[in-house]
């Protein structure tokens, strides 16, 4: 069995190999280019940046067995790091006439600046789209180097960005940098004491990039040798690995639901992650917000493009009818639905900011108070005193249907600089999210609503 074991010397342009036509028999390979010539004038050129292996990897061969020119630079933390691709992915990649080919260089030779790091911006030139991902990153010098890659990879880039991170990973628009921290020795050493010093994939892909997010990472990538279907090999009683039993996807618009991002809990296959990166990477799907969560769910079959289009038009018509700030649903059977918000609004809400929990906070927004907005809302809001002056930073709007209650975060006072809703969650508000459970509850035993039959 033949596969492409790539080791990373000292120096970065020591490793360029086009795949696809590597692993081709000599005789088929001046075919192989007047095919890909003529394939390349309707695909996509795509870069990659990442540790080796996962996100990064399924990304790279996704986009390429898509037909695409892919680019994979890939930062390892030390010398002696390999890729090994299984023999199955170059044919299939060969069969679409896409291309893929590598580069690399290690964290101690970004360091040294220099020739590695102009070579990164010329081997990474004209590129159509870019794919960043965090999946291997494992301390804060690794991670410095691969903004460092990726800032450099993406200058001459005219397309989509695609930045690939976990639930919790850049969630501040600037990270707190250290004088002495790894960012500023590299960033400061490489670009000067005056150069920009990216500490977020944001801030090195430049623009306005998509971000993916992803709760936690399972699965293989199908293109290492090491990945199987099966849990623990052949057995009497075969057990199919999660990466098949669970195939089908769920995509949500980003949002920090208290102390916990949504879609924290919810586990994503690897495969699938990469797979939706190039898809927005190549503009075969566009971004219906700038930054998004998917996770996997119970399914065995490979979703299409068009399941793909579907998802995401779910999501386009959550933010459209605006809930895509969803923060609590419970399903109830509510016959009077104006009395259990009225019970909401002057009694549950009240009692809950009277809490320890909710009064303890002295200092920045808080929830002040909660009033009905309408016949089925109640609006809790929350407020901060700025120059001396009162302002509502944002609310909570508890709304009350026959089907059940929903909670979703909205924006304070536009004339005040807080329109735009909170991605993080505000002062307390993890408080009021998990009395929630218990107020649906509550609600049952006082008679206001009835508890849902399965």
């Amino acid at each position: 069995m033949r596969c492409l074991i790539v080791a990373y010397s000292t120096t970065l342009a020591s490793l360029l190999l086009t795949v696809s036509e590597a692993f081709l028999p000599p005789s088929k390979r001046g075919d192989y280019a007047y095919m890909a010539s003529s394939a390349l004038e309707v695909s996509k050129s795509l870069i990659v940046v990442s540790p080796p292996g996962g996100v990064g990897e399924v990304t790279a061969v996704k986009a390429a067995c898509l037909g695409n020119s892919v680019r994979w630079f890939v930062v390892s933390k030390e010398a002696g790091s390999f890729v090994t691709l299984a023999p199955q992915v170059f044919k299939e990649i060969a069969d679409v006439s896409g291309s893929l080919t590598l580069a690399g260089s290690t964290v101690e030779d970004l360091k040294t600046g220099g020739d590695a790091v102009s070579a990164i911006s010329k081997w990474c030139s004209s590129a159509e789209g870019i794919v960043c991902s965090y999946d291997g990153v494992d301390d804060e010098e690794f991670k410095a180097a691969l903004l460092l890659a990726t800032y450099n990879a993406g200058r001459s880039v005219d397309g989509p960005r695609v930045a690939v991170l976990g639930a919790e990973e850049d969630l501040d628009d600037v990270i707190a940098v250290k004088s002495d921290g790894a960012f500023n020795g590299l960033f400061g050493a490489l670009l000067g004491e005056s150069g920009n010093r990216p500490t977020t994939l944001s801030e090195a892909l430049g623009g306005k990039p998509a971000i993916l997010r992803h709760g936690e990472l399972f699965g293989t990538p199908e293109s290492s040798p090491d990945f199987s279907p099966l849990e623990g090999g052949p057995r009497r009683d075969p057990v199919i690995t999660e990466e098949y039993t669970m195939r089908s996807i769920r995509v949500d618009p980003f949002l920090v639901s208290g102390n916990v991002m949504a879609s924290t809990s919810r586990r994503a296959c690897r495969h699938a992650v990469g797979k939706a990166a190039a898809l927005l990477a190549t503009g075969s799907l566009v971004a219906l917000t700038d930054d998004i969560s998917i996770s996997s769910q119970p399914g065995t079959e490979e979703w299409s493009i068009d399941q793909w289009e579907d998802e995401f038009d779910r999501v386009r018509q959550l933010i459209s009818n605006g809930r895509a700030s969803t923060l609590f649903s419970q399903d109830l059977i509510v016959e009077n639905t104006g009395r259990l918000a009225d019970w909401l609004g002057t009694k549950w809400a009240p009692a809950v900011m009277r809490t320890y929990d909710i009064a303890a906070i002295r200092v920045g927004a808080r929830p002040v108070y909660a009033s009905r907005v309408d016949d089925a809302k109640v609006e809790i809001v929350w407020q901060e005193l700025v120059n001396f002056e009162t302002v509502v930073v944002g609310k909570m709007l508890l709304e009350v249907t026959k089907d059940g209650i929903t909670a979703t975060r909205e924006a304070g006072d536009r004339s005040k600089g807080y329109g735009t809703i909170s991605r993080m969650p505000l002062p307390g508000e993890d408080v009021l999210v998990r009395r929630l459970a218990d107020a649906a509850s509550q609600s049952i035993d006082k008679g206001l609503a009835k508890k849902v039959r399965m």
